[in-house]
This record gives structure tokens, sequence and C-alpha cells, in this order.
């Protein structure tokens, strides 16, 4: 068991800083990772609408040109 040092504040025995968490600022293609998310989210609702009221097989193209989109983010975001 180790000794309690009285002389050292309490808020400098807390680690600095957050791990696993990067700032914002520092991600150069945050912003195009966005718009492949959104283009995302859009062919994934336009291809559920399609899917169901128009034609399932179109629907099924469309929901999975969206995945491909979806795919392309995460692998840029795991890649960097």
């Amino acid at each position: 068991m180790r000794p309690i040092d009285t002389n050292e504040p309490e808020n400098e025995k807390l680690p600095v800083g957050r791990r696993g968490h990067r700032k914002s600022g520092s991600d150069q293609l945050l912003g195009f990772r966005n718009v492949l998310n959104i283009i995302f989210m859009l062919l994934a609702i336009v291809g559920v609408v399609v899917y169901v009221w128009v034609d399932s097989t179109i629907g099924t193209y469309i929901v999975l040109a969206g995945m491909g989109f979806k795919m392309v983010e995460c692998c840029i975001r795991m890649l960097r």
C-alpha cells in the first residue's frame, strides 16, 4: 500500500487530457467525411422510400450505393 502524500494537491493527481478523444480541429478530412455521411443518409432514406412504394430492386440498389459511400467514409476514418 502506498503512503498518502499530503503535500500534493488533489487535482495534480488526476490524469491530464482525455484519452481516446481527438480535437475536432485536428481532423482535416472532417468536412469531407460529413459530406459522405450526408450522402449516405439521403441515399438510405430515398432507397427505403423507393423500396416500399415503387420497386424493391431499384430501392435495394439505391441503399447499396449509399452503403458504398458509408464504407468509404469508414475507411477514411480508420486509415487516418
